[in-house]
């Protein structure tokens, strides 16, 4: 309906323009969903039908013949993110989180080092970028606590090393899609698609650059921007692990390795059951990521439960269970208008429809020359506006192949600016559901972590644009990457004495 208007992107830009004026995710979502019931409906009754379709459609569908269908996927995830919130409470009640932190403060003992234990489990798990964001939150958060780091600074450090170390990963959830697009869509190269996405990793600048800011920011503790100020927003306290026991660090090791070997064990079984192949590709590319996240959460829990009981309390269980549910609802009810509205902007209001026919209207007219440095923006822009990097991945592989083809352009150079210029408008949106992830797994307010975030992911990704460029017109990758190495390290240590420090140490900040 509106794929050939600029109407299209009434929606994703009011969505973004409430998140800032309000600062209330949730309620930002479901105005661009009732914005869109308006457009889309003639009367008050069809537009509450519409909100609660939407709404509802994230739990079920009904077909034509009345029968309803559970969307079990996102149940999966709802189911895993309450068991993620019970074995949190599980773990800081059993002791484990007081054991480790007074072992870890003995070792690390200051916020670099804290921030480095995060920045190396990000790029250790690297099998699925929802998987990544919330272990790596339960491995980090006590520990940054301990040594000063802010909520913020943690949501940063996961966001920015999950999904780029996915996509350079071919051996992920994100290699096995974007493998599957290039064979459905005959985009691969004549070695086949595995080889072409290998290829493409030598050529992603964003996402090696987004790595090595997380890097610098670290090593020289950078505070841009609102990281300055905003210092764990909408937390009433830092969570502390004197109110409860100190037993043995093992009580929080263990769960946490039963979590990552159980989900990465459930995520090859999943593919297996669905293909019949033993080839990872195959089975990543068939894996059923929220049956994996719920059943192997549910068993990593069970186990738990058994090694941690006997230093439980009588009268703490029902605590556990409600304070890990409780600290889950914030992150559940965004998801869920942020899966209800994602379908309204990519199919009611047809958004990625009109800017990839707008890509196709003018892309051609340009030489080959910076053929990836436009697809890279609009790729961006797509992804920022509809939240979404897999859906831009699907909607402009095939146009940037095509444009590539016809403007005699590097044709995996182009490839590669689509996924990094989907990366990054993912990272920088705040509809994005793999950034409402990354601040649940933090235990940061998810307007907070976008607010801080987007200085760093933008800087990074101005210089992947500028490498791009550079690339695109002398033909050379390797002088992409000297600009845009040179241009990271020399930026930030230039201004590394200026921004070393936030504003307001410790404590937190109201909203």
């Amino acid at each position: 309906m509106y794929a050939d208007s600029a109407l299209s992107l009434i929606v994703p830009l009011s969505v973004i323009a409430l998140v800032f004026i309000t600062r209330r995710v949730t309620l930002s979502l479901f105005c661009g969903i009732v914005i869109a019931a308006v457009m889309m409906s003639d009367s008050i009754a069809a537009s509450l039908g519409y909100v609660w379709g939407h709404i509802s459609g994230v739990f079920y569908s009904v077909d034509e013949g009345g029968s309803i269908t559970l969307a079990r996927n996102a149940l999966y995830v709802f189911g895993f993110l309450i068991i993620l919130g019970i074995l949190s409470q599980l773990i800081a009640y059993s002791g484990g989180v007081g054991a480790f932190v007074a072992w870890a403060r003995q070792r690390v003992k200051s916020p670099k080092g804290s921030e480095f234990v995060a920045f190396i489990a990000g790029i250790v798990i690297f099998i699925d970028d929802y998987f990544n964001a919330l272990s790596v939150g339960q491995i980090s958060k006590s520990l940054n606590d301990a040594n000063g780091s802010t909520r913020e600074r943690l949501a940063y450090i996961i966001d920015s090393t999950s999904a780029p170390i996915c996509i350079l990963m071919p051996l992920s959830s994100w290699g096995a899609y974007i493998i599957g697009i290039l064979e459905s869509k005959h985009l691969a190269l004549e070695s086949g698609a595995f080889f072409t996405l290998l290829a493409s990793i030598w050529h992603n600048y964003y996402a090696w650059l987004a790595l090595l800011v997380v890097f610098l920011s670290i090593y020289w503790q950078i505070y841009f921007g609102a990281m300055r100020t905003r210092v764990n927003v909408g937390l009433k306290e830092v969570e502390s692990t004197h109110k409860h026991s100190i037993s043995s660090m093992w009580l929080l090791i263990a769960p946490i390795v039963l979590l990552i070997v159980s989900v990465a064990a459930m995520l090859f079984y999943s593919g297996y059951a669905e293909s019949g192949s033993l080839s990872p590709i195959v089975m990543l590319q068939n894996t059923q990521t929220g049956f994996a996240l719920f059943w192997g959460g549910l068993f990593a829990l069970c186990i738990s439960v058994a090694l941690c009981i006997r230093h439980l309390e009588t009268d703490s269980i029902v605590p556990i269970i409600r304070y890990g549910i409780g600290s889950m609802m914030p992150a559940i009810l965004i998801l869920i208008c942020a899966w209800a509205i994602g379908p309204i902007i990519n199919e009611d209001m047809q958004t990625g429809q009109y800017l990839a026919h707008l890509a196709q209207a003018h892309l051609a007219q340009y030489a080959g020359a910076i053929l990836p440095v436009l697809v890279f923006v609009i790729a961006g822009f797509i992804a920022f506006a509809t939240g979404t990097s897999w859906g831009t991945f699907a909607i402009m592989l095939p146009i940037a192949a095509t444009m590539a083809q016809l403007c005699g352009a590097d044709y995996v150079l182009s490839l590669s600016a689509v996924l990094a210029g989907a990366v990054y408008g993912d990272h920088a949106s705040p509809i994005s559901d793999t950034t409402i992830l990354s601040a649940t797994g933090a235990g940061c307010n998810a307007q907070s972590h976008f607010v801080t975030q987007l200085p760093y992911v933008s800087f990074a990704a101005l210089w992947a644009l500028i490498s791009f460029g550079v690339a695109s017109a002398t033909g050379l990758v390797v002088l992409g990457w000297v600009c845009g190495i040179c241009g990271v390290v020399g930026v930030i240590y230039m201004l590394k004495n200026r921004y070393t420090k936030p504003i307001e140490q410790g404590g937190s900040i109201g909203r």
